[in-house]
């Protein structure tokens, strides 16, 4: 049966993740209705995107130097010349019939973007079921998003015209942009219940630390500039609440909240303007873990996410540094100990592997 060629353009981006590109290029074969247009922003690769043969032929733009996601989505469908635009990420891989159930939607007037729930499907193993519990966009959810995830977006070039994010100076957060001008132009962020896409890339923990802080830390850090306090506390609270919803999932699942709550505190001291407090940070929170081979884990991962991870120290510990410390021992659950030990094969196992994908969150911040 011959498929259907629809006035849609398709535009996804590529950033030394040219697999990923390729994959989801050779994927969309088995999509139940064709496009008249592909485009590949290739966003400044150290190697130029090679695009495979499909149909129809993709067109690829190359940035001459890495722009980030929201410039790199700015320039793809800016270019696009069809009714209907599908933006949708590199590691993002779609049913066959998502376009044909989802085009009537786009096609209302009063909407100005449609999206499906996300599932994260990044393999087998705890990471894998850790990542899915957690990164899972609106599993669940059916109606008007207050923001629409930037990994798939099914619109109007109209909408695009309108109402795009042309001047927008971020290199991220352009999802939550966006859905705010849609927002103020009455314009709905549908997301329908189904069918669900899936998004496969495979994240290291220490990305998936990065990715998670670079989404959720905004507001805390712009608050920490004033006052460190007041969200240390806060995140606090939001982390206590994390660890215990994670805990009734799957008791190993501390350890990579641990991780992410250390990461993430050093951060706010750092831009407090607390250096030597987020040094010290590290080495005061892996002593107060009950589990001296997870401490270890956790102070080596933290050098790699570029903290010092200082263990023992000369100097002591700032008041508030052991403040913070004894904040975190609070919050964690009955067991703990077991917990961590639970996880550490899984986290050896990791260590040994060598197939992670490359993310953007792994790139020097530019």
């Amino acid at each position: 049966m011959q498929k259907k060629r629809l006035a849609l353009s398709v535009v996804t981006y590529s950033y030394d993740d040219h697999q990923l590109a390729a994959a989801l290029l050779d994927s969309m074969a088995g999509w139940d209705v064709l496009a008249r247009e592909i485009i590949v922003v290739d966003d400044g690769s150290k190697t130029p995107f090679r695009a495979p043969a499909v149909d129809p032929a993709p067109r690829v733009l190359r940035l001459a130097s890495n722009q980030g996601p929201a410039r790199a989505k700015a320039a793809g469908l800016g270019a696009a010349s069809q009714r209907f635009l599908l933006s949708l990420d590199a590691d993002i891989r779609l049913p066959p019939d998502w376009i044909s159930r989802c085009l009537p939607e786009a096609a209302r007037p009063d909407v100005g973007l449609v999206a499906t729930p996300i599932l994260t499907d990044a393999g087998s193993g705890l990471l894998a079921a850790y990542q899915q519990l957690r990164y899972s966009h609106w599993v669940g959810f059916s109606g008007d998003a207050t923001v629409a995830p930037a990994g798939l977006w099914l619109l109007r070039r109209e909408v695009w015209t309108r109402f795009g994010f042309h001047d927008y100076p971020g290199r991220l957060h352009e999802d939550v942009h966006f859905s705010q001008t849609l927002q103020q132009a009455g314009l709905a962020r549908r997301i329908l219940p189904e069918p669900a896409a899936r998004q496969v890339r495979r994240l290291s923990r220490h990305t998936m630390v990065r990715r998670g802080w670079t989404w959720q830390g905004r507001e805390f850090l712009a608050v920490a500039r004033s006052n460190p306090i007041d969200p240390v506390n806060a995140f606090l609270v939001a982390m206590q609440r994390r660890i215990a919803r994670h805990h009734e999932a799957n008791p190993a699942f501390l350890y990579y909240d641990c991780l992410y709550l250390a990461f993430a505190l050093a951060s706010l001291l750092t831009e407090a303007g607390y250096p030597d407090a987020a040094a010290s940070l590290p080495g005061v929170l892996a002593a107060g873990l009950p589990h001296p081979p997870a401490a270890r884990t956790l102070v080596a991962d933290l050098r790699l996410l570029g903290l010092p991870g200082r263990v023992t120290d000369d100097a002591r510990p700032s008041q508030l540094v052991e403040a913070i410390g004894r904040g975190v021992r609070s919050i964690l659950p009955a067991g703990a100990a077991s917990a961590l030990e639970s996880a550490m094969p899984h986290l050896e196992a990791e260590d040994r592997r060598e197939d992670w994908d490359f993310s953007f969150y792994d790139a020097p911040a530019g």
